[in-house]
């Protein structure tokens, strides 16, 4: 039998790939089928139609993409109404899923909660006091109470209390915080009998009692008793245990004050009585990323210990221009030196009452120790004299040219970095390369292929 190619009709106008030559051997094995290197004088009625029902296999398709129905079933088909009707089921149910998703969430991570405060603080683990960290932060009546390191350390002190239904909570001792369950405000002049269920009921994250003892005009206002409508686990916090906290925090404070001055290079020398002196004045800040410290010409607004960060010493470079300055035009600053961790600044200026010769701003974010000048100049004379001794101006005052090639130095360096980058990007954009797309990718076989960011089909 003898094909001519005109006879070997498409069925369709989709482009064809190659062959697959699996397909043709076995479209070539067919029983009764004339070859050219063969004697039969033609082929048979049966084998004909064979080949003609099978030869499109061999050719090579793209697949066709189907868009599959986001509310058709994979196991039968759903007609017009009933597949309508199933798809605003199925939407309803996705509603009331995420509606209840965020309480269920909710109850979850206070279930856990509950469970590591059943364990006795010196056996929690850390992730468990990091877990009850992160979910008590959740309580408005707990951020509004305590400061950033309290919260992160309660509950190392934390306990979870087990009440029945009809029980009196007496709260005079310590704070308590509802993780289950609800109570009511309870007095001696009212029985169980006589408390109103509908009345004021303190829910879950409600609170009652306090962190220190109350004085005599607050124990009227705060919460001191209440009763239970429900069985309650309630986290505690005792009077006690928060004098302790509240103690090993300040002494965690003060040491970190105290080896902040000592890390400095000026105070390496000085004597613990004057260091102390020092560290009760600290008050520890953390300042953003160009914040403006010091002002050239003026005097210094605070004495300040860096403990991390970086920042810019700067000069103005303004008494340079011969031309006189336009109002509202950006003043330019050259950059002189640099401050990082365990380095200060401001003590001569405060001290002497000494206008700063260069301006102070912040290159990262930076945590600092500061001293108020009012609580400086208040020291006594040995510590005063002390510190003029040892301190040293931040930076001396530059000469007109020494700032003029500092400037130029500078200013040709960031002209060098701008022309660099436009280059760089002129050469990319120029050869069709948009900086961040990577042009070629890597195959697991360990070779590349190139990748048209353009064409979202490859």
């Amino acid at each position: 039998m003898q094909l001519h190619p005109s006879s070997l009709q498409r069925t369709d106008d989709q482009k064809i790939l190659g062959i697959d030559y699996t397909n043709l051997k076995a479209l070539c094995s067919i029983h009764g089928l004339r070859l050219r290197d063969s004697n039969r004088y033609q082929s048979t009625e049966e084998a004909h139609n064979d080949f003609m029902n099978s030869y499109q296999k061999i050719f090579l398709r793209p697949k066709k993409m189907v868009a599959r129905n986001p509310f058709q079933a994979d196991s039968k088909v759903v007609p017009g109404p009933e597949k309508l009707k199933a798809s605003e089921s199925q939407a309803s149910q996705e509603v009331n899923r995420n509606q209840g998703h965020g309480r269920q969430t909710q109850e979850t991570l206070i279930s856990q909660m509950i469970k590591a405060l059943k364990k006795f603080p010196i056996e929690r683990t850390q992730l468990e006091h990091h877990s009850i960290h992160k979910m008590l932060k959740v309580f408005p009546c707990l951020t509004a109470l305590l400061s950033r390191h309290e919260l992160q350390q309660i509950s190392t002190i934390a306990i979870i209390e087990t009440w029945d239904r009809a029980q009196i909570i007496f709260g005079h001792n310590g704070f308590y915080l509802i993780l289950k369950g609800s109570v009511t405000p309870y007095t001696q002049e009212t029985s169980k009998e006589a408390v109103d269920p509908k009345g004021s009921v303190i829910g879950v994250g409600g609170s009652f009692g306090s962190f220190e003892p109350p004085a005599g005009t607050e124990a009227g206002i705060t919460i001191q008793c209440t009763l239970t409508q429900e069985p309650c686990e309630i986290l505690k916090i005792s009077h006690s245990g928060y004098a302790k906290l509240k103690k090993e925090i300040l002494a965690q404070n003060y040491a970190l004050k105290e080896s902040l001055i000592q890390g400095c290079h000026f105070y390496l020398q000085w004597p613990k009585l004057s260091i102390d002196r020092l560290a009760n004045l600290i008050q520890m800040k953390n300042l953003p990323a160009n914040h403006v410290l010091v002002k050239e010409g003026k005097v210094c607004p605070f004495v300040a210990y860096i403990r991390e960060g970086e920042c810019n010493i700067l000069q103005d470079i303004n008494s340079l221009m011969r031309t006189p300055q336009e109002k509202g035009s950006r003043i330019k600053f050259v950059v002189v030196g640099k401050l990082g961790p365990m380095e200060s600044f401001g003590e001569v200026s405060i001290l002497l009452d000494q206008a700063s010769p260069c301006s102070i701003v912040t290159a990262t974010e930076v945590q600092v120790g500061i001293i108020q000048p009012d609580a400086l100049k208040g020291l006594d004379s040995v510590t005063s004299a002390l510190m003029l001794q040892t301190a040293q101006p931040t930076y001396g005052k530059l000469s007109q040219e020494e700032i003029s090639k500092e400037y130029i130095r500078q200013e040709r360096h960031k002209e060098w970095d701008h022309i660099k980058k436009r280059v760089l990007s002129d050469a990319l954009l120029y050869n069709g390369i948009q900086q961040g797309n990577g042009k070629w990718t890597f195959t697991r076989g360990g070779g590349r292929r190139s990748v048209d960011k353009s064409n979202p089909i490859q």
